[in-house]
């Protein structure tokens, strides 16, 4: 990357989404100009495992022609209502489910090994997974039935054991949301959620789970897009110098990749043009930037850094920070990226 422009190693920090099941323009384009290093997968990019494969190699092959580097494929494979690829893939609980039965850790293990193998044989290598929220607002919370349990202690336990077993299983794992979203009552998706709790209330719940998951470490960690006041009162989570590089890189002393929510969400789209976001979130902290739907904002966002890298209002520095813990993932995990042959994915799902 060192020989590299700063429009070559730029798209590195882009994950993007793309439409539609099939390999299209506008996936050439971001892979071509934007020089996209992740894709985010969503339901309308899936139609069946040999669809989902194959749109997985073609990704990942044109990268490779273009770029030399593989991609980060990612998806939200969580469980219940937050489970992108339908049948024949396994049809996983909701994590409040897993983490309520009486072999909680049996179900957690189980179902994060099935979700790394059959990730893997769609040549998806990351879960933006496992939720280490913990749910403080009971079982009509908002993120109830995405939460492993009602305690730190419990979503610290089993948030680490599927960690580990993902991971063990070639898929890399996102934590998220940092610093905790478990006692929220406005959704991200619609508006900007307010945390009134000091860094004292913070550390007695939410932030006990990411501790132990930064020790792992997990590959990477997702921000909140939540205001935390007492501990920044101006920016989000996902745009916090003093909550990314201050309380996740210094003082939880976590390495590794940190990524942004999606910065199209109401949270962030209705309060900071994508330019502003994508460069606050930056000089924060962040390594990726995750825009899901919309091309023209990804091509905005890339434009807006690269004009900044260019007139040295974001230091280089930063750049090659994050691109060191881009490319120390992608050379841990991205060894074999390609999905197996379509009668290996049909083996697997039709025996």
């Amino acid at each position: 990357m060192r020989n590299r422009s700063f429009e070559e190693a730029l798209g590195q920090l882009f994950m993007v989404g793309i439409p539609g099941p099939r390999f299209s323009s506008e996936a050439t384009f971001l892979l071509k100009k934007i020089r996209a290093g992740g894709i985010i997968l969503f339901k309308r990019n899936f139609q069946d495992p040999y669809q989902l494969a194959d749109l997985c190699r073609q990704l990942q092959t044109t990268a490779l022609e273009l770029h030399s580097l593989p991609l980060f494929i990612s998806i939200d494979q969580e469980g219940g209502r937050v489970l992108r690829l339908g049948p024949p893939f396994t049809q996983i609980p909701a994590p409040a489910g897993m983490g309520s039965g009486e072999d909680s850790e049996g179900n957690v293990r189980h179902y994060a090994q099935v979700t790394a193998r059959e990730l893997k044989l769609a040549g998806i290598n990351m879960n933006l997974a496992p939720v280490l929220d913990v749910n403080l607002r009971g079982p009509k919370g908002l993120m109830a039935s995405r939460c492993l349990g009602t305690d730190p202690e419990t979503v610290t336990r089993l948030g680490s054991l599927y960690i580990q077993e993902l991971q063990k299983g070639g898929v890399m794992a996102a934590a998220k949301h940092f610093p905790g979203i478990g006692d929220i009552a406005l959704d991200p998706h619609h508006d900007l959620p307010v945390q009134d709790k000091d860094l004292a209330g913070l550390e007695a719940a939410e932030l006990v789970p990411f501790r132990e998951a930064v020790s792992l470490p997990v590959s990477a960690v997702m921000l909140s897009h939540t205001l935390y006041p007492a501990l920044d009162p101006k920016w989000p989570a996902s745009l916090s110098q003093t909550i990314i590089t201050g309380l996740l890189r210094e003082s939880l002393g976590y390495q590794g990749l940190v990524i942004t929510d999606d910065l199209e969400m109401g949270a962030i789209g209705k309060h900071f043009e994508i330019e502003e976001a994508v460069l606050t979130a930056f000089q924060g902290g962040s390594d990726i930037l995750l825009i899901c739907h919309d091309p023209e904002k990804i091509e905005r966002a890339y434009a807006c850094l690269l004009k900044a890298l260019k007139r040295g209002t974001i230091p280089a520095r930063l750049l090659q920070n994050s691109l060191q813990r881009i490319l120390a993932l992608k050379n841990r995990f991205l060894h074999i990226f390609l999905p197996p042959s379509e009668e290996v994915i049909r083996e697997y799902f039709l025996p």
